[in-house]
């Protein structure tokens, strides 16, 4: 539904706009994650009386992070679920409902089959398809009192009253019964739902009548509105906001806030961030937003995008196989941003991009796509909106008037001879891993217009036919193949700087960006386990079974938390080895029993292949050791047996329910099905593996990172964040020292750019080889040597999840707003932003500023950061070796703060004097060391601990 299903701009006249419904293009995943907590903490609740932001989304698919930054949200309940409610309310945000009061939407078997066809009045409104009902019908009122209290039990927070005029329609003889009828609707509704706000879309003629029962009022069309009739935006007459302001006076002096709804295209954007400002100092909460609701307007704050659009051509293959995922994914997640995969088909959205997405990628190698038609419409719908354009690999466009806009042509044929070169530009292209070779074969067949994008990379023919394979535009930019990568060797490398290249064609502006490689200042690590070669024999004096050699060698030994799966197929009493069991499932136990330890489950068969029917079609496709273990009797690979199944072995044989499974780790090609990855979601199990990042000397190609997340529509896959020694040592064919090229990957991922933590992933089989196990040993004290924070692979996927998810936005005083970040907490700032204003800002705790980037500390999910142009001087958190829970400063000189880890808590404070700790009825004094003040404390847990500092 519009905003207003029935608007008057005067005392008579209608304007309004038409409901609107879009496919959902984007599955939503990990929605039990979000919970059912629906009840805000109190300030919370106290803080959102009186909204300072609004905003409204009648569309399918609404996206949940960036609405979440407004405290009211308006959504069509068609079109969420009790999870996406749930998780708006979490962030902080009160979601209502839409509610027509006046009318329903459907003709007369439409009110049949609810049971109100004696409800409605003879009049309908044929522009909305809607039938004007009966306010003073029992009937009638008896379904809306029901409505409003199932959706309250739904978990909305308020209810948006809209057609509270439609009464109006009907002869002039019956208004006033119907008036009165609503009047006490209304009221019955307000004491029906006392704990719903009830959000009025006007209601002029009987907000006089019902005193406290508005939460808030709306109005559209202050000063941009939208003509039905003409199908087109208008400037409001200054007439008819003498005629509104007449009848919000009296409301304004109530108190009662007031939301004004303008509307502006896409492309107007900066237009409607000065009239949101303008209707902000006016006294409304604005939202200027486009007619059909399905767009990420500006109000009093404004979304800044942090997602990318990245498409694909599905007859190229699958997400997983496409080189925009597996090479530049990584990329855009290191800058800060959320990548969404659209189908180059009639999935893509037709609703406006522009205000959710920072920009658009193609990585597209065979032409257009099978509807080309299609597709260049909606890309020049979105270069409508302005939404920048990156076009990699291939041009996937034909259509002669897009590549007139995009200022491209074609040559007249391919290049003939010896290319000469006319224009390189070096801070992009040739000298970030690969030169630039100049060659005629393959170069592409396009040269840009007189006035077209800025070449990058142009070269001619003997001919003096011009050739441009990398150029910049205003729209954005191109960098087509062979200009990309560099794979004529045994390695591919970047030709291309992607990082300058991405950041210049998508005019990326400098962000607070999402960091998971980093907490507390902190570099992260993990390490899990996968259970293959449990039952291998040990090349050492006894030859003891591989899992206790990795128990006693490296878990106990070395102070990191670690996530433990086995293969039922290996221990238990219906795999490979029944006879084995007695001997291998205690030592699983002790392994489960550790303290440092949380469980996790490798399948009961280790299907190599997750969609074997799909490999199968591969060319040249050999299954070289078949598609699981040959465990007897169990012929056929079952889903169920394999997640759900092991994991009720591991839950009854291995641990105890105060330590259930927590983990599923993917096995063979780790590539599940969406619906597979929905069965380990509903079995409630967090998931990794998959992927291949591997960075050595021999091979130090960013090109070799890949991504975290796979997104799919059963939920997220998360990849591991670097390849375990399988890859590292030619599968586990020898060196069996190789995976010492880890402590390579780990240098290379740090410097020039922290792009992963320290993330060790191995075998139980590693613990088998003496060259492996003293391997492992070095790898293990390199890890310690860099005092990271240790963490569980079960806590690290919810921060993963938090990049994933995360929001921001800037407030109209400049600061910036942040939602959604999960157990995430840690934003890399870029330089140019300056630092955090510590007593100003909210649950921000510090920042480290390290040659690798600006490390700022968050304590909670949701949080204000306001900057400064110098570094603060109050008491800040520098960095701390276990996760923080809250940090809050009580004054100047005094914070308030808790930790909660695994280890006893070690931190250092940057502040200009001394500093003690208060806990639990002791002080520890910090200890001065080159300007910072350090803590050591023997606890795990400080629970509203004190930090003074003189």
């Amino acid at each position: 539904m519009s905003i207003a299903r029935v608007a008057f701009r005067s005392a008579s006249s209608l304007s309004g706009s038409c409901p609107f419904r879009l496919p959902r293009p984007f599955p939503r995943a990990l929605t039990w994650l979000f919970g059912i907590a629906l009840t805000l903490s109190p300030w919370l609740a106290e803080a959102l009386e009186k909204p300072t932001s609004v905003a409204f989304w009648y569309a399918e698919q609404p996206p949940l992070s960036e609405l979440s930054q407004f405290d009211w949200v308006v959504l069509e309940s068609a079109q969420v679920s009790a999870p996406d409610i749930a998780f708006l309310r979490e962030q902080g945000s009160t979601p209502f409902a839409y509610l027509s009061i006046g009318e329903f939407k459907g003709d007369g078997p439409a009110l049949r089959q609810e049971g109100l066809d004696k409800a409605g009045s003879p009049v309908r409104n044929e522009a909305w398809d809607s039938q004007v009902m009966d306010l003073a019908s029992p009937v009638w009122r008896s379904y809306l009192l029901q409505r409003a209290a199932r959706l309250g039990e739904q978990g909305y927070g308020g209810l948006f009253l809209d057609t509270l005029d439609s009464y109006q329609l009907l002869p002039e003889s019956e208004r006033e019964v119907q008036r009165q009828a609503l009047v006490s609707l209304l009221r019955d509704l307000k004491r029906q739902q006392p704990g719903m706000k009830l959000f009025f879309n006007r209601g002029f003629e009987v907000l006089p009548e019902l005193p406290g029962v508005a939460a808030a009022v709306a109005v559209e069309s202050i000063h941009a509105g939208w003509s039905a009739e003409g199908q087109a935006y208008r400037e409001v007459p200054q007439s008819d906001r003498d005629w509104l302001e007449a009848r919000l006076g009296p409301l304004r002096k109530q108190g009662i806030p007031l939301v004004a709804i303008d509307y502006l295209p896409p492309e107007r954007r900066d237009e409607a961030r000065r009239l949101a400002a303008r209707l902000q100092a006016e006294g409304y909460i604005p939202f200027v937003t486009t007619p059909k609701l399905d767009y990420l307007g500006i109000g009093s704050i404004e979304v800044q995008p942090r997602r990318i659009a990245m498409i694909y051509d599905p007859t190229e293959g699958d997400v997983s196989r496409n080189l925009g995922h597996i090479k530049l994914a990584s990329l855009l997640e290191y800058l800060g941003y959320r990548v969404d995969y659209l189908a180059a088909d009639q999935s893509l959205p037709q609703r406006p991009a522009r205000g959710l997405y920072a920009g658009m990628v193609t990585w597209m190698t065979s032409g257009p796509p099978l509807d080309g038609q299609l597709f260049s419409d909606w890309l020049s719908a979105r270069l409508d909106e302005q939404v920048p354009l990156a076009i990699l690999a291939g041009l996937p466009v034909e259509n002669d008037l897009l590549l007139q806009r995009l200022g491209l042509q074609h040559a007249p044929g391919p290049l003939q001879g010896t290319p000469k070169l006319l224009v390189q530009d070096g801070g992009l292209l040739g000298r970030f891993e690969a030169p630039v070779q100049l060659r005629a074969r393959d170069v592409p067949p396009f040269t840009v217009t007189e006035h077209g994008p800025r070449p990058v990379l142009a070269m001619a023919d003997a001919q003096g036919q011009s050739y441009t394979p990398v150029a910049l535009a205003d729209w954005g930019g191109m960098a087509l193949s062979p200009f990309v990568l560099d794979q004529s060797s045994e390695q591919t490398r970047w030709i291309l700087d992607p990082f300058a290249f991405l950041q210049r064609a998508l005019h990326l502006a400098p962000l607070p960006r999402p960091d998971v490689t980093t907490e507390n200042g902190r570099r992260i690590a993990t390490v899990h386990i996968d259970g293959d070669g449990f039952v291998s024999r040990a090349e050492v004096t006894g030859t003891p079974y591989a899992g206790q050699m990795v128990l006693d060698e490296f878990i106990r030994p070395y102070p990191l938390l670690t996530s433990v799966s086995v293969i039922e197929g290996e221990t238990g009493p219906k795999g490979m080895y029944p006879h084995l069991t007695r001997e291998v499932e205690p030592i699983a136990r002790k392994i489960f029993a550790e303290e440092k330890v949380e469980v996790a489950s490798h399948t009961f068969s280790h299907p190599f292949y997750w969609q074997p029917e799909v490999v199968k079609k591969r060319e040249d496709f050999n299954p070289e050791y078949g598609f699981k273990m040959p465990i007897p009797g169990y012929d056929q690979i079952d889903f169920t047996r394999e997640i759900v199944g092991s994991r009720d072995y591991i839950n009854s044989r291995l641990t105890g329910p105060d330590k259930p499974v927590k983990m599923l780790f993917w096995s063979g090609d780790a590539l599940p099905d969406a619906q597979t990855i929905e069965l380990a979601y509903a079995s409630h199990l967090l998931n990794v593996n998959g992927g291949n990042t591997v960075l050595t000397r021999a091979y130090p190609s960013l090109s070799g990172l890949y991504p975290l997340i796979r997104p799919t529509s059963g939920g997220i896959q998360y990849y591991a964040p670097i390849a375990n020694e399988n890859v590292y040592t030619n599968l586990w064919k020898g060196p069996y020292y190789g995976f010492r090229g880890l402590i390579e990957t780990f240098d290379l991922t740090e410097n020039p750019r922290r792009l992963r933590g320290l993330h060790l992933y191995y075998h139980f089989y590693s613990g088998t080889k003496q060259a492996s196990i003293k391997t492992m040993h070095r790898i293990y004290r390199t890890m310690l040597a860099q005092q990271p924070l240790s963490l569980w692979m079960s806590d690290y996927i919810p921060r993963l999840h938090g990049l994933y998810q995360a929001s921001l936005a800037r407030r109209s005083d400049g600061s910036w707003q942040v939602r959604g970040m999960d157990e995430l907490r840690t934003l890399r700032l870029d330089p140019e932003l300056g630092w955090p204003d510590l007593l100003r800002s909210r649950g921000v705790a510090g920042v480290r500023d390290l040659p690798q980037g600006r490390y700022l500390h968050l304590s909670r999910a949701n949080a204000t950061l306001v900057l400064r142009d110098s570094r603060d001087p109050h008491p800040a958190l520098e960095e701390a070796n276990i996760p923080l829970r809250d940090w809050s400063y009580l004054d100047e000189n005094r914070v308030r703060f808790s930790f909660a880890g695994a280890f006893p808590l070690a931190f250092s404070v940057r502040a200009s004097g001394a500093c003690r700790v208060i806990s639990d009825g002791r002080t520890y004094q910090g200890r001065a060391q080159q300007g910072l003040w350090q803590f050591q404390l023997p606890l795990k847990q400080v629970q509203d601990a004190q930090l003074v500092c003189q």
